[in-house]
């Protein structure tokens, strides 16, 4: 029987030097809680973990947001955190989130993490759809819906409501962003924590390895997600989907891997 956790990290990710320092950084964010640590990558666990019980990884070639919903019904707690492996955490910030998600939220309320990229902070207006005029001028979303890139969530919610258009989307960002507006109209709330939990590194355009993230959200996704939201109705039909929609996605992401997939990410 799998051991029980109050809280898995969940971590799509590809840049396995960062892993350990990230998993270190964990220890002094989260003290409070017991936790597990889940990579959904191509590639393999660094032998550093291999003797770390609350480490996993659950290996996948596709999409990141096929990588997710792929791992989500594997948890082995009833919430989690999903971030990103291009940051460390800072001392107490987990924990603080976590306190705030059992004292303000229910089963269908969700937690902003509070993060920064590229060296900057945002502040709590960021974390709002008003700020954003690429998301306030579509009909389709609510003036007053909130948003929350990196989130604590209840794991049957998250299920319930169908996770990610794995269809549809390529990147994180905008999916991301149409499920938190289903959930708002489902009924669900996003509290916001003010405590920063990490600075993760952000490349623009084709720098590093972020061009197949680039091109994914700029090229396809925000296209896409514009023509949906430009309809004012939009949320009174979308709120559930099929969870099982990544099943249907490509098993290999062809724009991250055109000709094979390499051993290791160097």
């Amino acid at each position: 029987m799998n051991k029980k956790y109050d809280l898995t990290i969940l971590i799509p990710g590809i840049r396995t030097s960062n892993w350990l320092r990230l998993y270190n950084s964990l220890k002094t964010s989260c003290k409070q809680y017991t936790w597990e640590l889940v990579f959904v990558s191509p590639f393999d666990l660094p032998e550093e973990f291999k003797a770390d019980e609350n480490v996993r990884l659950i290996k996948d070639f596709g999409t990141i947001p096929r990588c997710v919903q792929k791992a989500v019904p594997f948890l082995n707690s009833d919430i989690f955190y999903l971030t990103v492996d291009d940051c460390y955490f800072s001392e107490d910030s987990i924990d603080y989130a976590v306190n705030l998600y059992k004292s303000k939220c229910n089963i269908k309320d969700v937690v902003s993490v509070s993060y920064g990229e590229g060296g900057n902070l945002m502040d709590s207006k960021y974390w709002t759809v008003a700020f954003h005029p690429d998301l306030n001028r579509l009909p389709g979303i609510p003036k007053n819906y909130k948003i929350a890139n990196q989130c604590i969530i209840n794991k049957e919610c998250f299920i319930e409501l169908g996770g990610f258009d794995c269809l549809t989307f390529e990147y994180m960002d905008k999916p991301i962003h149409d499920f938190m507006f289903r959930l708002q109209k489902s009924g669900g709330n996003i509290v916001h924590s003010d405590k920063h939990a990490c600075i993760a590194t952000w490349y623009p355009g084709e720098v590093g390895d972020h061009s197949p993230v680039h091109h994914a959200q700029v090229d396809h996704d925000e296209p896409i997600f514009i023509q949906m939201y430009l309809d004012p109705d939009i949320l009174n039909r979308r709120v559930k989907i099929d969870y099982d929609n990544w099943k249907q996605s490509p098993a290999v992401w062809k724009r991250r891997f055109p000709f094979e997939i390499p051993s290791s990410y160097e």
